[in-house]
């Protein structure tokens, strides 16, 4: 049997070999609003590292605070993004394009989940719910040629590795504040 679940997980695992160092991140399902707003603000440092519970999270900003630790904002980056598929259900680049959309547009996304019956901010909406609804608001009557360009815009990954070079950038700047703090 695989280890596929019918639903989301309340904690989320993940593990990763950073350099040869096998790690176990658990991250507990972040609230679906929260989680949504990361991506909508493109705010993956949020999802990971922030996210993680204490001492977890202790562990990584000691990691990014050291300026010796060969740690990158790209190994950071890639753990977050591959955090985000079981959080929002799909890459994050997705989620990033569908929230992003849904919080320009937010009265028209929360009318939408009104007339559907479903409240936005409801407690334990997980964020798969979330942006499964931002993807039925803005497919939803699309026809079918229209639909599909919708589909692969929305899931295309970015140009290059990993794209988000902002990100990248801004990842590389919080390591820099954090290793000069911890120098001076």
């Amino acid at each position: 049997m695989s280890d596929a679940r019918f639903g989301p997980a309340a904690l989320i695992t993940l593990d990763v070999d950073l350099d040869g160092e096998q790690l176990r991140i658990e991250l507990p399902r972040p609230p679906g609003l929260l989680a949504c707003d990361w991506a909508a603000h493109d705010d993956w440092l949020s999802l990971f590292p922030e996210a993680l519970p204490g001492e977890q999270r202790a562990y990584w900003h000691e990691r990014m605070a050291d300026p010796g630790d060969p740690l990158t904002a790209r190994a950071l980056q890639v753990i977050a993004y591959d955090l985000a598929e079981p959080v929002y259900g799909m890459p994050w680049w997705a989620a990033h394009r569908l929230c992003i959309k849904a919080a320009q547009s937010w009265w028209q996304f929360e009318a939408w989940c009104a007339a559907n019956g479903m409240d936005p901010h409801a407690d334990g909406v997980p964020a798969t719910r979330l942006v499964g609804a931002c993807w039925a608001w803005l497919a939803g009557g699309l026809e079918e040629q229209k639909a599909a360009a919708f589909h692969r815009e929305t899931f295309e990954p970015p140009a290059g590795d990993l794209g988000h070079e902002a990100r990248l950038a801004r990842g590389q700047a919080m390591l820099a504040r954090l290793r000069s703090a911890k120098a001076g």
